[in-house]
């Protein structure tokens, strides 16, 4: 029990010695507060300086060439002769790229020229009938038309002597009518009964002749060509056969058209597979890629593919919290690790609008003639793709590198700045900085007002009347 209560005692002299030992240590601080303050500013003093402040995000992506160019051929099933570049090879623009076995192709050129001559001619001659027949149609129809001109012409002398002779006729019948009602003997009568009796008949004679001739039909043959109905015909069917030359003419020619367009078009197939085999660079840069070797057969696809490194740019993505504060024509600077700390400049050229546009261009040549490039497109599910184009040389840089990119958001240059932590408040809220009166004495201190301005991650742009440079 003595025990016992002797610790209690222990115990509690040990807790009053505590109480007041706190607060002594409590009076103790708040008489060094001072000093410990003036201690901190000496253990923390910046000279006040101009710089350049930038606010930026991050991003990281992988350097591309700027340009990019897949090669291939217009042609199938021919053997590859001699590839003429590896990967690496430098190339320049229109430099040969691949050679083909052309023998084939040369063959096939030479039977279309073939063929060709061989359509000319042939069309040339059917042309040349045609016209014989269209002339000797026309040389018909005019000898036809002559020989109606001729028998109209006798016609119609015909039908003026026939309407002569009856007119004639007429007059002696009349006449010997007269005669026979002034005879006075019937011998008389008799007479000129038997002559009126001859008159008559050559007076019906002489009307059939003239109905005849007036109806075109004179009573000669129709191989003396005196028929009117047979000349009519002749004339009409040596017409018909000028019309039915014209239009032999006229198909001969649109048949010689037609079928040399397609022989020259056999040809110009022909000449352009010869042409395809020149399979040459269509940009300047160098070979990443080969697709073919000598000795095989190509059957199509890439068979080259060819880089421009005479500049790049970066491939990256921002995420959807920052897209909306990047924009085209922005700065950025590029660090990789090939650079070490060496800032490259670039600049972004591209911000897509949605998650699912890129700007991947997948560009192709065939042959020497170059070729189309064609928009690809492909879903990002990590944010907005930006591509920035490397504006400075450095011949460190590489496809693909890993490059790590901040985009300028704002920038202020030749400004003051001081960390975050060198800006207090005073007593009635204002920003103040503390100003050392000396870098031997910094306990001894003054307020200087400020105004804050741009904010990067470290520092704070100040202004103010009373700034100067140097100031601790």
């Amino acid at each position: 029990m003595k025990k016992v209560k002797r610790h209690k005692k222990l115990i509690l002299i040990l807790f009053i010695v505590i109480v007041a030992g706190a607060a002594g240590l409590t009076v103790f601080l708040k008489t060094r507060s001072k000093d410990s303050e003036a201690k901190e500013i000496t253990q923390n003093t910046i000279s006040l300086g101009k710089q350049t402040l930038t606010k930026s995000i991050s991003a990281t992506g992988t350097i591309e060439s700027n340009a990019s160019k897949t090669v291939s051929a217009n042609l199938n099933n021919l053997t590859v002769k001699e590839v003429k570049v590896q990967v690496g090879d430098s190339v320049k623009k229109g430099q040969a790229l691949v050679t083909f076995d052309e023998s084939d192709l040369r063959d096939a050129l030479e039977e279309a020229q073939e063929n060709l001559a061989d359509t000319k001619s042939e069309a040339n001659d059917n042309i040349a009938n045609a016209k014989e027949q269209l002339s000797e149609a026309q040389s018909a129809y005019s000898t036809a038309k002559s020989q109606a001109a001729k028998t109209k012409s006798q016609q119609k002398k015909a039908k003026a002597q026939a309407k002569k002779t009856l007119a004639n006729a007429k007059k002696k019948v009349a006449s010997l009518k007269k005669k026979l009602k002034s005879a006075k003997t019937e011998q008389e009568k008799t007479q000129i009964q038997e002559q009126l009796a001859q008159a008559q008949q050559d007076l019906e004679q002489a009307q059939t002749s003239y109905q005849n001739a007036s109806s075109g039909t004179t009573g000669t043959s129709a191989s003396d060509g005196n028929s009117t109905g047979t000349g009519s015909s002749s004339v009409s069917q040596a017409k018909s056969n000028v019309k039915t030359a014209q239009n032999n003419l006229k198909n001969a020619r649109s048949s010689a058209k037609k079928s040399i367009k397609e022989a020259n078009k056999q040809v110009e197939e022909a000449e352009e597979n010869l042409k395809n085999c020149a399979v040459t660079a269509p940009i300047a840069g160098i070979i990443t890629a080969v697709g073919v070797e000598a000795g095989s057969t190509y059957s199509g696809g890439t068979m080259f593919q060819i880089d421009d490194i005479s500049s790049f740019k970066v491939s990256t993505t921002v995420d959807e919290y920052n897209i909306s504060d990047v924009s085209v024509g922005q700065k950025v600077v590029i660090l990789t690790e090939a650079t070490d700390d060496e800032e490259i400049n670039g600049e972004i050229t591209f911000v897509a609008p949605s998650t699912s546009a890129t700007s991947s261009v997948s560009s192709s040549s065939s042959g020497s003639s170059g070729g189309g490039d064609s928009m690809s497109s492909s879903s990002s599910s990590d944010g907005y793709e930006v591509i920035v184009d490397i504006t400075d040389k450095n011949d460190k840089i590489k496809m693909g590198m890993t490059a790590k990119c901040s985009i300028i958001l704002e920038e202020a240059t030749d400004v003051f700045a001081v960390p975050y932590d060198a800006i207090h408040k005073d007593s009635d809220r204002n920003d103040v900085i503390y100003v050392a009166k000396s870098a031997s004495d910094t306990s001894n201190y003054t307020e200087v007002k400020v105004t804050q301005g741009m904010e990067s991650d470290y520092y704070v742009e100040i202004s103010g009347d009373d700034l100067e440079e140097g100031m601790l």
